[in-house]
């Protein structure tokens, strides 16, 4: 197939275009399920009269199709990121239409054309009326491209129903984002929507988990199976888990997913009979090795206090000898590298000042953790130096950044995402921590971000990666004022509650970057993202020269 793409390339013409589809806020609440669809004007040079989902070419001044999607629904219904949001990519896909009916100045001409296709999703945001099927009361404002709009229900666009009253391959775009809510990826990209309490690299582990149990289902219910088309079926199910699961942990999920899979193609190609327990055997081998890598950033920390502060704590000029470091959140990263760093040196003392962190107060959650370890192993007699007489934790709220930075050595973050630049999206508060403490110390402390490799993004500006804000009822439900009855009732129409998870701290705030392969520098960091995407492209790759992985770094 791909030769013959290739070979009818030669003539035709190209167009990378996206193709937008718009659903409600809760797109599965209830049945049965919708998508809008817009009846093309004849005003359009393609497919006049057709249902069809927002769509645009893919212009030279777009920094990537999703910049292209955003410009399209905005220029063909008015709305944007106050009316709607981002729910899904889809995996880019081609097709070829040999008879496309292009219009001109007085004239109609059947062209060929190859279509580029980059499916998005969007849903409507809570504050976007929905009333019941009826659009006019959404509030649309449309361009001279369509002449209407209307809800139609996903199963008769997937089945085939209504397809002969629509532009071409719209299943397949369909097909591309909506993910069946009775299927195992279904529930492998809910566990990741809704884990609150886990860091990246746990939700990685989990999505890679999640690969598994798609092929032990398979197994399960597959009689005769191709390998090949069975491969790109599951590559599609990695791509949703890869970049839909947690867009803003994004970077590790993704390259944790994409190595799996690199590892696991060797079982397809040359295809076995047992190719399916192959691939699972050789995902539940990606799962054990990913331990290994946190073991590695936590001796590669260890490394880094000695060779910064000399092999013994005493060797540094602190208080009582103490080194002192502070930090905010929950990092199982983090609490593994305190944790190795005081087992490594037990003449290491560390006096570890910790932010509360806000609204779900995980910094007080990593201080009972730190305590659980140390009378666990009080309890168990475990020889050596106690942690307990090492170890002094400083507990303060958020605000209390500037006390808690006084004479502190080091600002430890974790990160949730590094850009290609070594900006670094972390736990909200990690901002304020690195400027405050600087400014407290006048310039003495040093911020060192702690994380796995995987967590480096591929190329392309850190505001191009999403923000992510969550349930404001977890901030506003500790907000007795508000559970009174005498509060105002201009509260919903002044005041906007926002909780937003993460933020970005920029490269110029950050002095050391240590992964499992030691210190970084930024022109690592850089280089490993353009590996990253090379790497992704390989991986996300259905047919010769056709990828299904979109980057705005190229």
């Amino acid at each position: 197939m791909a030769q013959t793409l290739a070979a009818a390339g030669q003539n035709l013409e190209r167009r990378t275009v996206v193709s937008v589809l718009l659903f409600p806020h809760q797109p599965y609440a209830t049945k049965p399920y919708r998508v809008l669809l817009f009846r093309r004007s004849d005003k359009v040079s393609t497919y006049r009269r057709k249902l069809a989902p927002i769509a645009g070419s893919v212009e030279t001044y777009d920094k990537s199709p999703l910049h292209a999607a955003w410009r399209e629904l905005k220029e063909e219904t008015s709305f944007g990121p106050q009316q709607i949001e981002l729910w899904r990519r889809g995996a880019g896909f081609e097709f070829t239409d040999q008879k496309v009916v292009v219009v001109g100045e007085g004239e109609r001409q059947v062209k060929g054309r190859i279509w580029k296709v980059w499916p998005f999703a969007f849903r409507l945001t809570k504050e976007t009326a929905d009333y019941d099927n009826d659009v006019e009361k959404l509030g649309l404002h449309m361009n001279f491209e369509h002449l209407g709009c209307q809800w139609q229900r996903v199963d008769d666009v997937l089945s085939g129903k209504i397809l002969d009253d629509c532009v071409p391959r719209l299943e397949v775009t369909l097909g591309q984002v909506w993910v069946d809510p009775d299927s195992i990826l279904f529930q492998g990209l809910e566990e990741l929507r809704l884990d609150h309490s886990h860091g990246a690299r746990e939700l990685a582990t989990m999505a890679v988990k999640s690969l598994i149990k798609i092929v032990e289902h398979d197994q399960q219910t597959q009689r005769s199976r191709d390998a090949n088309e069975w491969w790109k079926g599951f590559q599609r199910q990695a791509f949703h888990l890869a970049f839909n699961g947690r867009p803003s942990m994004a970077a590790a999920i993704s390259n944790a997913v994409a190595m799996a899979l690199k590892e696991a193609k060797a079982h397809i190609d040359p295809p076995l009979p047992d190719f399916l327990d192959r691939v699972r055997q050789s995902l539940e081998a990606s799962v054990a090795k990913r331990g290994d890598i946190s073991k590695q950033v936590s001796h590669q920390f260890s490394k880094f206090l000695q060779e910064k502060f000399g092999s013994s704590a005493q060797a540094h000029a602190g208080e009582k000898g103490r080194v002192k470091i502070l930090t905010l959140s929950l990092s199982s990263t983090i609490k593994a590298a305190v944790l190795h760093a005081l087992d490594a040196d037990e003449s290491l003392s560390m006096e570890l000042h910790i932010l509360e962190s806000r609204p779900l107060n995980e910094g007080a959650n990593f201080a009972k953790v730190l305590t659980e370890e140390a009378q666990r192993r009080r309890d168990a007699g475990t020889t050596g130096s106690p942690i307990d007489d090492r170890l002094r934790i400083i507990l303060a709220s958020d605000a209390s950044v500037g006390v808690l930075s006084k004479d502190i050595d080091l600002v430890v973050i974790g990160a949730d995402r590094i850009s290609e630049a070594g900006d670094v999206s972390n736990k909200t508060g990690s901002l304020a921590a690195a400027l405050v403490s600087k400014a407290v110390t006048s310039g003495k402390a040093a911020v060192v971000c702690i994380s796995e490799s995987e967590k480096i993004a591929t190329p392309g500006a850190a505001e191009d990666h999403p923000e992510e804000d969550n349930d404001t009822t977890e901030l506003t439900s500790s907000w007795e004022m508000l559970r009174q009855q005498s509060s105002s009732p201009l509260w919903d129409k002044m005041v906007t509650v926002r909780n937003v998870y993460f933020e970005w701290v920029p490269a110029q705030q950050i002095d050391y970057y240590v992964c499992e392969d030691g210190t970084l520098s930024t022109q690592d960091i850089r280089q490993r993202s353009r590996r990253i995407y090379d790497m992704m492209n390989e991986v996300f790759t259905v047919e010769q020269g056709l990828n299904i992985f979109e980057s705005s770094g190229r």
